[in-house]
């Protein structure tokens, strides 16, 4: 009798330390190795449009850059105005800043922070533009000066960031923490 006891004991104490060994081993995380060439530098994940702009400044952590450009059709103003704020880059003319053009008449600059694809959604028509690897773009959009007619957006890091660009009664880019306004309102007088 007293050896069936000790025997039932001997396995439920074998039991209990498979039980703990396992549990600690399936809640416990490996540590998170640090080292060279293991330090987040977010310049790294940018493009060298946005890397132009201090973004490691701006309040809040913007996904985009945005300049509102002026209206109508004064394309060597704006064509000047870009080629100024990229000026420092290697070999950068406007011309290498896709245009994208829908029915409105405020111009807008969109750069984005991260190198991620940017969608465009013309919210009239529900259709959907693709910008690749976070390039800068300019665009032409807004019929009306109080109904945005697109969106702009980003599934960074799977949380949604997005806004539509529009300017409000002051003359100013109508904010949101999505983006940081670079708009030199002094040369849009």
């Amino acid at each position: 009798m007293r050896g069936d006891f000790m025997r039932i004991l001997a396995i439920f104490l074998l039991v209990a330390v498979i039980a703990t060994a396992l549990s600690g081993c399936l809640s416990e995380k490996p540590p998170v190795l640090d080292g060279p060439g293991m330090v987040y530098i977010d310049s790294d994940y940018r493009t060298e449009y946005a890397n132009v702009f201090d973004f490691d400044s701006y309040d809040g952590q913007p996904v985009f850059a945005v300049a509102f450009l002026g209206y109508g059709d004064r394309m060597d103003f704006r064509n000047t105005y870009i080629e100024g704020i990229f000026s420092d880059l290697e070999n950068f003319t406007s011309e290498k800043i896709e245009h994208i053009d829908y029915e409105g008449d405020e111009w807008y600059l969109i750069v984005p922070r991260y190198k991620e694809d940017v969608d465009i959604t013309n919210l009239d028509t529900g259709e959907v533009h693709t910008i690749y690897n976070g390039e800068a773009f300019t665009l032409k959009c807004n019929l009306s000066d109080l109904h945005p007619n697109i969106e702009i957006s980003t599934e960074l890091n799977l949380s949604g960031h997005k806004f539509s660009p529009q300017v409000g009664g002051d003359g100013k880019l109508v904010g949101n923490p999505d983006f940081h306004d670079i708009t030199d309102y002094t040369v849009l007088q």
